[in-house]
């Protein structure tokens, strides 16, 4: 007799248990996929810090381009969708938000990049990052450079 009732009990806590993952798994199912992504911030970087090392002309040519969604703001602009190549002809301060993918700015003149400035809403505080490309990466994790072949 007494085996059976300690059976019971094992049954109502295997059954309270399922009930228990079955409704939290069903609210986790029921939260919409939008509100979970508008609780993560933006990871946005601010290259304020721009400068070109060492140019052998004065003529400068950078473009700027992602493999993935992102924003990108020149100068004291608002922050547009980057649907196609930015070609700038000279370096002005550079907003990019890197919540999706990575941006790369890539310099086409003679010289060196350097660049630096804050982010916010990524795992970096502050980057800093020197070449002729410069891979601002995914989350706002930091910055890279590429070797490109010449």
């Amino acid at each position: 007799m007494k085996r059976l009732h300690g059976a019971s009990r094992a049954l109502r806590a295997g059954l309270l248990a399922a009930a228990f993952a079955t409704v939290s798994g069903a609210w986790m199912a029921a939260t919409p996929v939008s509100a979970q992504t508008s609780a993560r911030l933006a990871a946005i970087v601010r290259l304020t810090e721009l400068d070109i090392r060492e140019p052998k002309d004065s003529t400068v040519r950078v473009i700027i381009y992602a493999t993935g969604p992102a924003s990108v703001a020149i100068g004291s602009g608002d922050l547009q969708p980057l649907t196609d190549t930015l070609r700038l002809t000279s370096l002005p301060a550079i907003t990019a938000d890197v919540s999706e993918s990575d941006v790369h700015i890539r310099l086409l003149s003679s010289g060196r990049l350097k660049g630096g400035g804050p982010v916010t809403g990524g795992r970096a505080i502050h980057l800093t990052a020197s070449g002729r490309h410069i891979v601002l990466l995914k989350g706002g994790m930091g910055a890279d450079t590429v070797t490109d072949p010449e």
